[in-house]
């Protein structure tokens, strides 16, 4: 029987890879308990490519050194695409949680409105950094500021019932490279 949804792979370093050791394993649909797709059996190999990966590009400075507003578009390109995607997306989690197709459209618009949300916060981070006022240490030759910035690479972890609504927006919008095992 063909698997309705096509299996994965591993997205690491922007490409998709195949897990390092190969092996896959079956995701059931809870309410026929047919396999409706096979995802990546990741590993500690899989993992620590992902960190270093992921430290890379951080380091490039291409993401967490871009301005909030840069962000805030990718993260409201994928709030839309969410949207553009709301069906495919709640039949998918639907059929990966068992959980009743309204409640899963319910949960994509959720998905949506907090990537929307977090390119907003995303935005006022670049005021926030811009208007910070100076601290007195009492030691007028230093000008001392609070600078609101990503210090390195983040692991999230998204709940089993609600996968799509991931960790992921609050860390995009502080720029924040990141590690989400889906």
């Amino acid at each position: 029987m063909e698997s309705p949804v096509p299996q994965r792979q591993l997205y690491i370093g922007g490409a998709f890879v195949p897990p390092v050791k190969g092996q896959y394993m079956d995701v059931l649909n809870p309410a026929n308990e047919q396999v409706f797709t096979r995802i990546p059996a990741g590993t500690a190999e899989d993992v620590d490519a992902a960190v270093k990966a992921a430290t890379a590009a951080f380091k490039s400075g291409h993401w967490s050194k871009a301005t909030g507003a840069y962000r805030a578009k990718f993260l409201r390109a994928i709030a839309q695409k969410v949207r553009d995607l709301k069906l495919v997306l709640a039949k998918t989690e639907t059929m990966d949680c068992g959980k009743p197709i309204d409640e899963a459209e319910w949960d994509m618009d959720d998905v949506a409105t907090c990537f929307d949300f977090y390119a907003g916060q995303a935005e006022a981070l670049d005021g926030r950094n811009a208007d910070a006022p100076a601290i007195d240490v009492g030691m007028a030759e230093f000008d001392v500021r609070v600078r609101r910035e990503a210090l390195g690479v983040v692991g999230l972890i998204s709940p089993w019932n609600y996968p799509c609504l991931v960790s992921a927006a609050p860390g995009a919008r502080g720029g924040y490279g990141g590690i989400i095992p889906f």
